[in-house]
């Protein structure tokens, strides 16, 4: 995900609902995929638990695990029985049949959850504490369908964090503009809250790629959800090395470029939805183009011009994005200077997304270190209870198995976080 020479907009407090009773709050769903994570990333999750400014009693918690990887298993098992003691809510552990993709896990356990209200986090998503009641406010008080939040890297860091926190503001920047100008809410981030209903209307997560949530609003938009953003942070682990960084951008650009193409090669697809769509797919040909143009123009003059056209435009678009007080609390410093060369290496990252789209490889890049038993994965029967408040894959009410869609794994690193509270913004049919 880039946001190439997409224009930045403003994220703004439009809309900030008063802040509800307790007794009036409804019962929220959070599911978490945990696929091959170590323990410090189940630990984080719990820790979060404690802190959600929700009533506690009327928050069930999820986490999926694989069930052929009993290690992985365990480790959630001992996690989420230590979650329960300071949390005081419903945590429970579900084994799915697979984790490969996420959203097939996803659609696994979703059929079987009842209450009104779904939030999806990401392993390593720690939301501000208020972020869940801000959410659902947001979701009753300005009648949408589905919101998200704004998901970064956590603040400060090393340089390589600091660069990917200043692309990562960049790219909600360059979404945000999208939004308005095409009237489409595109779902990108990894804190995304639902009312039920929508998830009905709409169907299940698409299987076979790995920006689900983002396809899943295409086909959202054009039903009519009403979807849009709450002006709030989550933090994912910080990104501490470049080699892990760029091979998680090839997975993210393949999978935008795969939806790009499907929908705009003949899916039909209502003017708002198709011109948001083609919007991103631009930015990402743009970026494709800007290093082969760049290292052309050191040998053919009449590259030069637009070589430099593309580095221009893209450093003022970052120069507009750095002035917006929004992204001060996350002490990008001198990763703004860097990243303009960052996007030069991601372009690479590009490249790679393409020939893996055209020779039909599916690599799944992990930027977190994995569990012990991560190349162990085991015939283990999923439908088999796990103990007190775990379930297999039925969560305690019926079986439905699924198979494994088979996928290759590269690990990498994590570190530290920190938390931050934000307010809501503006909404899009």
């Amino acid at each position: 995900m880039t946001g190439f020479l997409i224009p930045n907009a403003r994220l703004t407090d439009t809309h900030r609902p008063p802040r509800a009773e307790d007794a009036d709050l409804p019962a929220v769903t959070i599911l978490t995929p945990f696929y091959r994570e170590p323990a410090e990333i189940f630990q984080r999750s719990a820790g979060m638990l404690r802190h959600l400014d929700y009533p506690h009693h009327k928050v069930s918690v999820r986490w999926l695990v694989d069930a052929r990887l009993p290690g992985n298993a365990a480790t959630a098992r001992a996690a989420a029985a230590r979650a329960r003691e300071s949390f005081g809510g419903d945590v429970r552990v579900v084994v799915v049949p697979s984790m490969t993709p996420k959203a097939k896990a996803l659609n696994h356990v979703l059929r079987e959850v009842a209450d009104p209200f779904v939030a999806i986090y990401d392993a390593d998503t720690v939301p501000d504490p208020g972020q869940l009641r801000q959410a659902v406010a947001a979701l009753r008080a300005r009648d949408l369908d589905v919101v998200d939040a704004i998901e970064l890297p956590e603040p400060g860091g090393d340089l390589v964090n600091r660069t990917t926190l200043a692309q990562s503001a960049a790219f909600f920047g360059a979404m945000e503009y999208v939004n308005r100008r095409t009237g489409m809410h595109m779902l990108l981030g990894s804190s995304v809250y639902f009312r039920r209903e929508a998830l009905d209307k709409v169907g299940p997560l698409r299987e076979d790629g790995v920006e689900e949530l983002y396809e899943w609003a295409v086909r959202a938009a054009s039903l009519g959800v009403r979807m849009g953003r709450v002006v709030s942070f989550s933090y994912g682990t910080r990104t501490s090395l470049v080699g892990p960084a760029l091979r998680q951008r090839t997975r993210w650009i393949r999978g935008q470029l795969d939806i790009g193409l499907r929908f705009l090669r003949g899916e039909p697809l209502p003017a708002r939805p198709r011109a948001a769509v083609a919007l991103m797919t631009l930015s990402l040909l743009a970026q494709l183009s800007v290093l082969p143009v760049v290292a052309g123009a050191v040998r053919h003059r009449g590259l030069r011009v637009p070589a430099a056209a593309l580095l221009a435009g893209e450093a003022l678009r970052i120069r507009q994005v750095s002035r917006d007080p929004v992204w001060e609390v996350l002490r990008v410093g001198s990763g703004w200077f860097f990243l303009l060369p960052f996007e030069l290496m991601e372009s690479t990252s590009a490249w790679r997304a393409v020939w893996e789209l055209a020779t039909g490889r599916d690599t799944w890049y992990k930027v977190r270190a994995e569990t012990p038993d991560a190349e162990t994965e085991t015939g283990a029967d999923p439908s088999v209870a796990d103990g007190d408040g775990e379930t297999g894959p039925d969560t305690g009410r019926r079986d439905a198995g699924r198979t494994d869609a088979g996928r290759t794994d590269v690990g990498g690193t994590n570190t530290g976080r920190t938390d931050t509270r934000g307010t809501d913004t503006g909404d899009s049919a």
